[in-house]
């Protein structure tokens, strides 16, 4: 009886590549734009100004299109190398013949995440939910900095939902304990 391959071990499709590349793209534009919120914001006090924020981040998509084509001409470079070298690699980055085709095959991903960079960054609906996905993480970020902040008169009081559901969670703390209580030893 054959065992059944694992899902980690095929050689993953071209477009599942793009795919995941693009993932990692966009959450570290979301983690870059994140904390220039936050310094804008405490450091500058500046408002939050949405036209300045997508601008922003159609200027680093671009710049992560750029840095994705120039390591794309690195590849043909790197290929180019290995052509026709049948030796044992001394270093990761001492490609030989049997490596030629992963750097092409690298190289086509990383032009089409250059371009899907690009068609990112022309799709307005898009860049303006990564502005407010990243924004939320930054007042999410900044608000719980300022719950920890210790007060010379005690902990901060709680306010508004973040009241209500700690109360609620004490409630229901305190009907667990009644029933605790209330049970019979065996249980």
């Amino acid at each position: 009886m054959a065992l059944p391959r694992s899902p980690f071990r095929r050689r993953p499709l071209f477009a599942d590549l793009v795919a995941d590349a693009l993932l990692v793209a966009r959450a570290g534009v979301r983690q870059r734009v994140k904390n220039v919120v936050i310094l804008r914001t405490l450091r500058d006090g500046a408002d939050f100004d949405l036209e300045w924020y997508t601008d922003a981040v159609r200027t680093e998509l671009e710049a992560l299109a750029v840095e994705n084509e120039t390591a794309a001409e690195q590849l043909v470079r790197d290929a180019a190398y290995a052509q026709g070298r049948h030796f044992r690699a001394a270093t990761a980055r001492d490609y030989v013949d049997r490596d030629v085709p992963k750097l092409r095959r690298r190289r086509r991903v990383h032009l089409a995440l250059a371009a899907r960079l690009r068609a990112l960054a022309d799709d307005e609906l898009a860049v303006v939910a990564l502005v407010e996905d990243a924004r939320m993480l930054a007042l999410d970020d900044i608000a719980s900095a300022a719950a920890a902040v210790p007060r010379a008169d005690g902990p901060r009081p709680l306010t508004g939902p973040a009241r209500r559901i700690a109360l609620a969670d004490l409630v229901e703390d305190l009907d667990e304990l009644g029933r605790a209580q209330t049970s019979p030893a065996g249980d």
